[in-house]
């Protein structure tokens, strides 16, 4: 395990901030940007990065593995389902008859299969696949929009880290301060998107916002001299200073305006919840926000699992490939990890209500962009779909290291906690070297 320590939050992040816009700003390309990233990271001892950022899809509920991506149609009929398997653009993978504009184009995302873990239970599943860290009562840790908000340099006009709509997704002992900006609703097509927060309420000018802010300055000074200490008062420091920049800032709003995308990109988006909140995904990407998370909610069928997953899978199977096509358009794919999975997935026996209950032991990830090598199978279930077969393991804590590791993030870092103890950011975790080009 490294020993190396978490540097302070805020003196290398914004030097390598203002480095970075200085490039900008003499007109370096994209790329050019990218390798100065890069050199920089190498100097500050992380490893190369192959994604500046995250767009991480999670389906929350837990997807069924036997109903999507990992069809059994050599089962029983009370494992295999109602769903017809069709032919898929990777060679021995089968997918649901309900998913066929993905099927047509998944070799340009990599599929984990197997993935298996023993936490049944959303909340724990969730905080599982959000930190790469079995939840235990005696520690929360950090999801990864928390480290990348400490660790990556960021533009000081836009939050690192953003929910779109919502996320049970948290900062753990870092402190509300890296916590993620929640949009709290998704856009409608064609419509300008109003975030609450960075948009001027009625009769409130910029002169008024300021005259504010100098008046919270002189109270915030007078808390620090009670409690400079206080994990609140940090929390409440960087979200006033936060929430003043994204006000006063034209380019915050206009980040979040997903009216002002082209007509061909707003037309290969659906009306629905899913596909708003992957195109302000896009546009947030192409902003400079380093980790967003799409929550996709409803996928857990414990009643009426086929209806369920019928109504869930026409949106996600035209949503993802508007996503990655938007991506790979704008130039961003190259440098964006995509990440899709649930919690956990579904029970192989469908039980008396036709319905799915939950099963961590065998789950399923897709993965695209970032440096990931498009068109693999990796992992695999076993026969009835009741577990991993005898050559796959892999864990969320596995997939916690590879996502970091994309970043240019050592997943041994340790950081301390306030009480001063230690902790790796994923220490039992295992990059999936086979996973990259």
């Amino acid at each position: 395990m490294s020993s190396r320590i978490s540097r302070p939050v805020t003196q290398l992040s914004r030097r390598d901030s203002l480095r970075v816009g200085t490039l900008g700003l003499l007109g370096w390309s994209c790329s050019d940007l990218f390798r100065a990233q890069s050199a920089m990271a190498e100097q500050a001892g992380r490893p190369p990065a192959t994604a500046d950022s995250v767009l991480f899809v999670n389906l929350a509920g837990g997807p069924s593995h036997l109903d999507t991506l990992d069809m059994k149609p050599e089962a029983p009929v009370d494992t295999r389902g109602e769903f017809t398997p069709i032919g898929t653009k990777i060679p021995g993978l089968l997918a649901c008859e309900h998913l066929p504009k993905l099927a047509g184009m998944i070799d340009r995302f990599t599929l984990l299969r197997g993935i298996s873990h023993s936490t049944g239970d959303h909340p724990q599943g969730q905080a599982y696949i959000a930190t790469g860290n079995r939840p235990t009562p005696a520690l929360r840790h950090p999801s990864y929009g928390s480290i990348v908000t400490k660790e990556l340099p960021r533009d000081p006009e836009l939050p690192s880290y953003v929910a779109i709509p919502q996320t049970e997704w948290g900062a753990g002992f870092m402190g509300d301060a890296y916590a993620p900006f929640k949009t709290n609703a998704t856009p409608s097509p064609g419509k300008p998107f109003s975030v609450r927060g960075i948009s001027l309420p009625d009769g409130l000018t910029l002169d008024k916002v300021e005259r504010r802010q100098q008046l919270l300055q002189k109270v915030d000074r007078a808390f620090r001299e009670a409690d400079t200490n206080s994990t609140l008062l940090e929390a409440l420091d960087q979200f006033s200073e936060q929430a003043y920049r994204m006000i006063t800032s034209t380019k915050t709003r206009d980040a979040f305006d997903v009216s002002k995308e082209s007509q061909s990109v707003q037309s290969r988006f659906g009306a629905d919840e899913l596909a708003q909140s992957l195109l302000l995904a896009v546009r947030l990407v192409q902003q400079g926000v380093r980790f967003v998370t799409v929550t996709n909610q409803g996928w857990d069928t414990h009643l009426d699992n086929f209806d369920g997953h019928r109504k869930l899978m026409g949106p996600l199977d035209a949503a993802l490939p508007a996503m990655l096509e938007t991506l790979s358009e704008k130039g961003l794919l190259e440098r964006t990890l995509v990440v899709v999975m649930g919690e956990f997935g579904r029970t192989p026996k469908i039980n008396e209500n036709a319905g799915r209950d939950h099963f961590p032991r065998a789950n399923w990830c897709l993965l695209a962009g970032g440096g990931v090598r498009a068109g693999q199978l990796i992992g695999a279930t076993n026969k009835d779909g009741t577990g991993p077969d005898d050559a796959t393991d892999i864990k969320p804590d596995d997939m916690g290291a590879t996502i970091l590791h994309a970043l240019g993030i050592d997943h041994h870092l340790e950081y301390f906690t306030r009480t001063g103890r230690p902790v790796s950011l994923v220490p039992y975790g295992r990059v999936l070297h086979q996973v990259f080009g």
